[in-house]
């Protein structure tokens, strides 16, 4: 008699690695959709009010890492105009407290799987089985140790479990969210980056060269403000360098120069396109057009390498510089340690003014519009042949001496005679993935991804200030 082979049981750690890679092929999937659609939906981004810091209306907790990434990326691909996310029984629990209101999940909604994390912690036995602990195993293990006892090596491994949410605009009845802010105009939007990454102590300066972050120099390059088709185009591409800055050794130490690779560059090309994409989300800033669905295909097959974990650190790395620009917006003094302090501010902002008046910077505003613009001066022609032969042979960047190739005919014309095809190879390399090698940096994977909700406020004041927000 034959028997149906049973299927074999999978354990956490499958399971953890499987919902994990299906989380980050959704970021990547809806990354891909909003590059498709770049130019039809960046004017999409305006509403009545700004898009808000995804958060729990039941707890009053915002989301946070890449959960917050997921949540933000959805809500702009889908249009939705509310920041709410809860669980079904989160849902039910609100109507249990207002059963006066009728709220369902509208026929055919789908909600969106965000992660759990929870850390496990097991020793090995000399058979190399795994024995997990539980917190009393732990605390009988801690005990053990006090008193100079021989305790087997304590492991730990953060696992991720998925959990779905819906969006308020998913529910029918669900009650309207008091307004609370009303949306930048563009001069005030266009101070407010001038005003958050001069406080961040990040250096800024203009030249006739491209966008990037000289990260020998701790200074990000910019082309003169005329040089960009709008002003919304420079903003975005100072936003962009903004973020690889943050990646220094003196603040969230991304970058290890050790570590100069071509994955290298493009994981950290990555995060500064979630940045730049969330970031403009809420600042309604275009999307830059090198961010194309053809870059973000090609990133994710070819440098993810099935990395899991590494993509969903990169969103969370993303997420963590959004929360910055969050908070100072919200008016808050940063928590990241390496943002200066308050009373720093001015002087921050002053020197910044300094650095662009000394290049030829000023900023006008337009008459008839009203719109800040800048005042066009004149500048020299790109580098001849000769400088730009005398940049490559000055320099031991990689990065930079790549870069003095592509950007001079007559020297790539060169280059092509010395090896065609490795260099036609970098140049199409280089056009997918904007300007991936003006970057020295990597990532520095070391930390467990943050949690899928944050908040130090108890219980009790979590839901007051969510029904206050919610005006239930």
């Amino acid at each position: 008699m034959s028997q149906t082979p049973q299927k074999e049981k999978k354990n956490r750690f499958q399971v953890s690695r499987e919902v994990q890679e299906e989380f980050v092929n959704g970021i990547a999937e809806t990354m891909i959709s909003l590059a498709q659609t770049a130019g039809e939906w960046q004017r999409g981004w305006s509403g009545d009010v700004p898009l808000g810091m995804p958060f729990c209306p039941v707890t009053g907790r915002e989301y946070s890492g890449a959960n917050m990434v997921r949540l933000l990326l959805t809500s702009i691909v889908k249009g939705y105009a509310d920041d709410r996310w809860m669980t079904f029984k989160q849902l039910q629990s609100v109507q249990a407290d207002n059963p006066d209101l009728e709220m369902k999940i509208r026929k055919g909604e789908r909600g969106v799987k965000i992660l759990r994390p929870e850390d496990v912690y097991y020793t090995i036995s000399e058979d190399g089985s795994w024995n997990f602990l539980s917190r009393e195993d732990l605390k009988r293990i801690s005990e053990m140790m006090d008193q100079g006892l021989d305790v087997p090596a304590v492991q730990r491994k953060t696992l991720f479990y998925p959990f779905t949410v819906f969006n308020a605009a998913q529910i029918e009845g669900f009650p309207d969210k008091e307004r609370l802010a009303s949306p930048m105009s563009e001069i005030e939007r266009n101070e407010f980056v001038e005003r958050f990454i001069a406080s961040s102590g990040v250096p800024v300066e203009h030249y006739s060269g491209g966008p990037c972050f000289k990260q020998e120099q701790d200074v990000v390059m910019l082309p003169h403000p005329e040089r960009f088709t709008g002003t919304d185009e420079y903003y975005a591409a100072k936003l962009h360098e903004f973020f690889h800055a943050t990646g220094h050794e003196s603040r969230e130490r991304r970058q290890k120069k050790e570590s100069q690779t071509l994955k290298g560059y493009a994981f950290e090309e990555m995060r500064a396109e979630m940045f730049s994409m969330l970031a403009g989300a809420r600042l309604n800033l275009p999307m830059p057009e090198s961010n194309s669905a053809a870059y973000i295909a090609h990133w994710n097959q070819t440098f993810s390498g099935g990395d899991a974990k590494a993509v969903f650190q990169a969103a969370s790395e993303a997420a963590k510089i959004l929360t910055v620009l969050h908070q100072y917006e919200a008016g808050e003094e940063p928590k990241a340690k390496w943002f200066p302090k308050r009373e720093d501010w001015p002087e921050l902002i002053e020197m910044q003014k300094q650095r662009d008046a000394a290049t030829g910077v000023s900023y006008r505003q337009d008459e008839a519009s009203g719109v800040q613009t800048f005042t066009p001066v004149h500048r020299p022609a790109p580098p001849s042949l000769a400088e730009s032969v005398a940049a490559f042979k000055e320099t031991t960047d990689l990065a930079v001496k790549a870069r003095a190739i592509l950007q001079n005919p007559d020297f790539l014309d060169m280059a092509l005679k010395q090896d065609p095809q490795q260099v036609r190879e970098l140049a199409e390399l280089c056009s997918q993935l904007s300007f991936t090698l003006s970057h020295e940096a990597d990532a520095a994977q070391e930390q467990v991804p943050a949690g899928a909700v944050e908040s130090s406020l108890p219980l009790t004041e979590q839901k007051n200030a969510a029904k206050r927000r919610m005006r239930i």
